[in-house]
This record gives structure tokens, sequence and C-alpha cells, in this order.
């Protein structure tokens, strides 16, 4: 690819950049019960890409397979309960706090990889991986003594970056065989339906809510994950794995900084200093795992 053409590939990363950033603002400007900004966001996501799988004639479903069909609609059910959880952690701690800490996510999925695939981990992950840890004690310590209920919030942000690494830790196996329009399709129906079963469940009102609510959803859907998330999966066409998943390192700073100049959230210096901290240690992580496949790579 031509320098010029790259530039324009880091320019829309950058857009989404700021639209995934943007996420923790969105759902703090509702108060729609946390299941219901996760319900709304996934069904007009879906809603969205329905004209795509159409032109296309839809999803392949017998090639597909049934376990490859279930697997999908598994890791959409955990994509549910990582978007339940994670937004209601933002109802109990700060934006810098909870979007650091679900940000942990790519531990949780080395760690899962170690115990269920026998994955080594490089010395340089487990060090990353400690300092890492370590700012997220130091985050859980000084909302622990600061009171006000932000140690729940936090707790909750780390079970979102738990469950958001068992979606991507299926989804992993499933791109092998899956396009990525078919793999989202089915994983963010699964996704709707969960999350729209445990409203139903739980008795949640699914309408009502104010114009300004309806358009949240609508924003959520449109820039944090169309233009967000899906900015990245298709940016891994053109730039390494690697410069992807440490861009997506800019989504708590940028969320922390849109906080700040949109609803006045000023994070504690504990909080700035534990972040850094753990912005830092998933950095390190991140470069030595690329750094182990360039090596397996130049080996086979």
């Amino acid at each position: 690819m031509e320098e010029k053409d790259l530039g324009k590939v880091y320019l829309i990363m950058g857009l989404g950049i700021l639209g995934v950033s943007f996420s923790a603002v969105l759902i703090r400007s509702t108060d729609a019960p946390s299941t219901v900004i996760a319900m709304y966001r996934m069904v007009i996501t879906f809603l969205l890409f329905t004209p795509l799988v159409m032109r296309k004639g839809g999803i392949p479903l017998k090639k597909i397979g049934a376990k490859g069909i279930g697997l999908a609609l598994l890791s959409g059910f955990f994509l549910a309960l990582h978007f339940a959880s994670w937004i209601e952690s933002l109802k109990h701690t700060t934006i810098a706090s909870s979007t650091v800490l679900v940000s942990l996510q790519p531990l949780f999925t080395a760690t899962l990889g170690y115990v269920i695939y026998k994955e080594r981990l490089r010395r340089g992950q487990i060090v990353g991986m400690g300092i890492a840890i370590l700012g997220s004690a130091f985050i859980g310590l000084s909302d622990f003594l600061g009171g006000g209920g932000h140690l729940y919030g936090d707790l909750l942000a780390l079970m979102g970056g738990a469950f958001g690494s068992v979606y991507v830790l299926l989804g992993r196996g499933l791109r092998k065989t899956l396009s990525n329009l078919d793999y989202v399709y089915l994983a963010y129906g699964s996704c709707s339906v969960t999350l729209l079963a445990a409203n139903l469940l739980w008795r949640t009102p699914l309408t009502g809510y104010s114009g300004g609510d309806y358009l949240m959803f609508l924003g959520l859907a449109v820039f944090s994950t169309i233009g967000g998330h899906t900015v990245f999966n298709w940016a891994l066409k053109y730039v390494e794995a690697n410069k992807v998943s440490v861009a997506l390192l800019g989504e708590p700073i940028g969320a922390t900084i849109l906080g700040f100049l949109i609803l006045q959230e000023v994070p504690t210096e504990a909080q700035l200093f534990s972040g850094l901290i753990i912005l830092l240690g998933l950095y390190i992580f991140i470069k030595d795992s690329f750094r182990r496949k360039k090596t397996t790579a130049s080996l086979s």
C-alpha cells in the first residue's frame, strides 16, 4: 500500500478511536437501564448490517454448520454479558476507571488461551500482565478508600473485560472459517436476543424513554460500534494487528478526556496514575505478544 493510502487508513483509525471513546460519554448521557442501553445499541447495529447481509444473499448457514452457528451464538451471549456489566459499571465508577479496567480484556484472553489451549506466555507478556494488574490493584484500593461505591463499579468493569475475552476467544476460532460480516451478524443477533430476553425476564420497560435517550442509543450503534469497533476490524486488512491493538489503548485516554470536556468529570490523581500504569502494562504485553507471533512465523 502506498504511503498516501496508508495515511488515510491511519486517519480513519483515528476516527475509530474517537468513536469508541465517545461510548462512555453517550452511555452517561442517558438514565436508561444498562440492559436497555446495551439492547438498543446491538439491535440497531444488527438492523443496520441487515441490508449488507441481504445484498450478499444471506448467511450461508449450511456451510457454517451447526457447530459453527452454535459457537457464534454463544459468542454473542458473552458479548451481551460484556456490554451489560461494563455499561452498568459506568453508573458506579468514573469513566477513567471503567474504561481502563475493561481494557484489561487482552490479559483475560491470554489467561484463557493458556488454560484452554496451553498457549505459552513469554516473559515480556508476564511482566506486562504484572504491571497492569498492579495498576488495577491501585485503582481498586484508591476507590475503596475513597468510598462512594466505586469499587463495585470497578469490579463490574473487570467482569466486562472477562466476558469480552470469552467473546474474543470464541471469535478468534470462528474467524478462521467465517467472514467477518457473517460472524458479527450472528453474534450481534444472538447478543440482541439475549439482552431482549433479559429485559423481558426482569420486566424492564422497553419503551417510554425520551427522544434524547433514543438518540444516544443510535449514537452508540453508529459511532461507537460501526464507526468504532467495525473500523478496527476493517483496518486489519491494511495494517498490522499489533498497531490496531495499540491504537485501541487510546480509548480510555480519549474517553477520560471527553468525560472531562463534556461531563466535567475530573478523575483523581490516584486514578490517573493507576490508569497510566495499566496502559503501560498493556502496551508491554501487546508488543511482546506480537513479537512472539513474528518469531513463530519466521521459524515456520
